[in-house]
């Protein structure tokens, strides 16, 4: 099977008509000239329609989103919010047990 660019981009990703990639309505030439590069892009829309496509797919199953790969407390939120279940260990704050 042969994949195109577009089957890792997230969904909301297009072309403008300067040339610019978009996600989510926002040019990532704006988002390098504002936070640096590299900077690290994520579509939550994509994210929560990943996790719902999981979850049709395997019915009665538990899904996971690896959090190895890339976790803050947004993500965290969206996974949450998503029914979706954090893998690894996740340190929410120090002392206690």
């Amino acid at each position: 099977m042969t994949h195109t660019l577009k089957d890792v981009l997230p969904h909301a990703a297009v072309v403008t008509e300067d040339g610019h990639l978009s996600i989510g309505g926002v040019d990532v030439v704006d988002l390098a000239a504002e936070y640096g590069t590299p900077v690290y892009v994520l579509c939550e829309r994509t994210l929560r329609e990943r996790c719902a496509a999981y979850r049709e797919a395997l019915p009665g199953a538990t899904v996971y989103y690896a959090s190895k790969a890339f976790l803050c407390t947004d993500v965290a939120r969206i996974i949450a919010d998503s029914a979706t279940r954090l893998s690894g260990t996740v340190v929410l704050g120090q002392g206690g047990k």
